[in-house]
This record gives structure tokens, sequence and C-alpha cells, in this order.
């Protein structure tokens, strides 16, 4: 893991990846522009069958197939890109050995984020021919994706945070 940590910890790749995720962000409105509605996997309480149903009419044959070109595209690099940020920050601000093992709750966040993006790839490519039973499997991913980046933001930020709460008593201790 120390070679992980190591990687980690680099300011580059700290700035790259925060460079990465505003060239994301940026990638994601021209879509949901493009789109004329928002993308599925920004409704943080998920979705119902009706709801995509209505979506997918609203994009169109040619918005789906985007969506679906940008699922396994920018939306696979975004969360390699906000796990890593995210994991730079949680290492910067590891306060012990053992807290830079929470680099591991942005990995896993990674990887439902990616396991939500191909459920909604095949949502988008098998239209109309879904199922409920696919919708919810897709919307309970959104779900869990969500409330992982939340739980990543309160340990990333939490530990950079108690880092500096810190840093601040050993410098009036002195």
């Amino acid at each position: 893991m120390e070679p992980l940590f190591k990687l980690y910890g680099s300011r580059w790749l700290l700035v790259f990846s925060l460079i990465s995720m505003v060239v994301c962000s940026i990638g994601f409105n021209e879509l949901q522009m493009r789109l004329g509605a928002s993308i599925i996997d920004a409704l943080l309480g998920g979705y119902d069958f009706q709801t995509v149903q209505e979506r997918f009419l609203i994009y169109g044959e040619d918005g789906r197939a985007l969506y679906a070109r940008a699922a396994l595209t920018l939306d696979i690099f975004y969360p390699v890109v906000y796990s890593t940020f995210f994991a730079g920050l949680i290492i910067m601000g590891a306060v012990s050995p053992g807290a830079r093992y929470l680099v591991l709750v942005p990995l896993l966040t990674a990887f439902l984020d990616i396991g939500e993006n191909v459920s909604i790839y095949l949502l988008l490519t098998n239209f109309p021919a879904i199922t409920e039973a696919e919708v919810l499997r897709a919307s309970s991913l959104t779900i869990a994706k969500w409330w992982a980046v939340a739980f990543t933001l309160v340990i990333a930020f939490g530990q950079l945070a108690l880092r500096l709460a810190m840093l601040t008593v050993a410098r009036l201790r002195r």
C-alpha cells in the first residue's frame, strides 16, 4: 500500500486530478445541454421507471446514443479523477498512518459510480426494451453512489480539518 499512498500523496497528481474534474464538469454541462434535460445519474434521490421513460424520450435516439457514449467514456474517467483527488486530500490530511487507509473509501465510491454507469449504459442501449428491475438496479446504484460521495467528502474534508486543528493547537502551544 505504501506505493499507492505515495502516488496519491503527489501534489502534481492532486493538481492534475482537480483540473481534470473541472474539465469533466464542463463536459457534463455540455452533455446535459445537448440532451435537453439533466442526466439521470445526477438525480440524488434516484429515479423510477416512468422518470427514465420520460427522460429517454426527451433525449431522443441521438441523445440516448450520445449519453451512452458519455457513460462509457467521460463518466468512467470522472470517477477515476475525483476518487484520485479525494484520496490525495485524505493522504494529505492523514493524522496517523492508519488514517491513510481511508483512501479506500473514495476508491470504493468510484467502483460504485462505474457500476452505475454500466447500468445506465445498458438502459440507454436497450431502450425501450427495459424492465423495471433494470431501472431499480441502476437507481439503487445511483443512490448508493451519492451516499458514498457524501461519505467521501466528509472523510476527506474531515481529515483536512482535523489536521489543520492539530497544527493550530501545536502552533499555539509553542
